[in-house]
Parts: C-alpha cells; sequence; structure tokens
C-alpha cells in the first residue's frame, strides 16, 4: 500500500474523516501516476517532534487540491534510543550529496549535517537545493516506510559545526585496515560519525574534532557515500 509523507499542518480529523489540504501535486500523483479510484486505500503519515502518526485511508473523493477520506485504522510510533548523527564533508559533486541524503534517509539518520572542510570543492548550498534535498528525504520516507524524515542541514560557520557535534560522542572515520572494535567501549546513546571529504582531512580540519576518537573503517579506500552507510550501520550497532 503507497504511503505519503504529509505536513502536518495540511492534516484535518474529525471523527474517522479525514481532510488534506492544500495537496495539488498530491492529488496530481494520485491521479495521474496511480490511477486513483474512490474506495481505493493509501497510507498517510505526519510527525511531531516526538511521534509520528500512519492512518490507513479509504479515499472518498478529491479536488484539484483536496483529498478526503475514511481513516480504517492508526498507528502511532514514538521515537526512543539511540540517537545517530551524521557530519559529512561537502562532496565534490551535488549529485553525491543527494545520494547520501537519499541513502541515510532509508536506513534512517536522525540527523543529516553537510559543513565546508578545507579540501571541499563547494562551499555554499542555496536554498533550491536545500528544497531539492528535502524532496529527496520525502520520498526516500515514503518508499522504505520509515517514520520520520530526518532533520538536513547545512553548516554555514566553525561555531555551527562545534554547536552541532557538543555533548555528542565524535567518531571519525579513518581509511586504513585497523580493527574497529574499540568502538564498543562508547558508552553513549547520542553519537555523532564524521565523513572526510575527498583528500583526507587538513590539519586545520582535525584541529576542529581534537577530542573525537578516530576508528579505522575499512580494509580498501571507500568512496563517501559508501563510507557513510558503513560507517552509520557501525555505529548503530555499538553495543
Amino acid at each position: 500500500m503507497q504511503l505519503f509523507y504529509i505536513d502536518s499542518d495540511k492534516i484535518h480529523i474529525k471523527w474517522k474523516n479525514l481532510e488534506i489540504f492544500p495537496v495539488p501535486e498530491l492529488i496530481s500523483q494520485l491521479r495521474k501516476v496511480l490511477r486513483i479510484k474512490k474506495w481505493d486505500k493509501i497510507c498517510m503519515q505526519y510527525s511531531s517532534k516526538e511521534w509520528t502518526t500512519r492512518h490507513e485511508l479509504s479515499i472518498q473523493d478529491w479536488t484539484d487540491k483536496e483529498l478526503f477520506g475514511e481513516i480504517i485504522s492508526s498507528q502511532i510510533f514514538s521515537f526512543s534510543g539511540k540517537s545517530v548523527s551524521m557530519l559529512i564533508a561537502m562532496p565534490n559533486k551535488r549529485e553525491k550529496a543527494e545520494l547520501i541524503v537519499q541513502k541515510l534517509t532509508e536506513i534512517w539518520v536522525q540527523n543529516i549535517c553537510f559543513w565546508v572542510s578545507e579540501h571541499s570543492i563547494i562551499r555554499q548550498w542555496n536554498e533550491k537545493k536545500s528544497d531539492r534535498l528535502d524532496k529527496i528525504s520525502r520520498e526516500a520516507v515514503e518508499q522504505s516506510r520509515w517514520i520520520q524524515l530526518p532533520e538536513i542541514k547545512f553548516l554555514k560557520s566553525e561555531k555551527e559545526l562545534k554547536d552541532f557535534v557538543d555533548w555528542k560522542n565524535v567518531i571519525i572515520a579513518n581509511m586504513d585496515w585497523v580493527p574497529y572494535w574499540e568502538m564498543n567501549k562508547i558508552e553513549s546513546n547520542n553519537i555523532c560519525g564524521v565523513i572526510w571529504p575527498e583528500g583526507w582531512f587538513s590539519e586545520k580540519d582535525l584541529k576542529l574534532f581534537d577530542w573525537a576518537k578516530i576508528i579505522d573503517l575499512w580494509e580498501n579506500v571507500l568512496r563517501m557515500e559508501t563510507a557513510s552507510i558503513v560507517l552509520w550501520w557501525l555505529l548503530k550497532n555499538i553495543k
């Protein structure tokens, strides 16, 4: 059953009747792509900071901007446990950032932050690109049927970087092969993994993380989009 992620301020519920507006893009997709009919069933999902609500919906009617349905069943998901964030140096191509966001959303990283390292070629990120990343993340949530969007940021200063990593156990993945089980000694539910830029960190970059723990990630030299997924998996499974 197709899942759609909707902003909570567009959801209006009265008893078991649900109205969603304004959502012209959603209506267009339902009509032209999925070719919905009355009484077809879909899932609608929206989130607050503490939980996500998912409704199974039977479609009753629609206009060009509004969708009307009857709620068949509902689920509420709460968020708890280990928090894993990823801090990623700006890649040399914007398409890589899009791929990283898509894959980390699918496997669920709570926070995805890009920062400008000394070796970064792309040093700015405009609003249109931010909107593009948000759209990719939303589509990844729908495809993977996950329960929440990650928060995506672009850090513009050293202060913003320090604020982001404050009170987190920071782990930097190296590129040389040495066993990484030292991570299991970390006792924290708030962890931040750092992915290197192309060409590794400069000395100036490393000084920004002088308290971090550096672990060795893999036998081969990984692309940063691959390293993002591998490091997340290791961090998520720290015992």
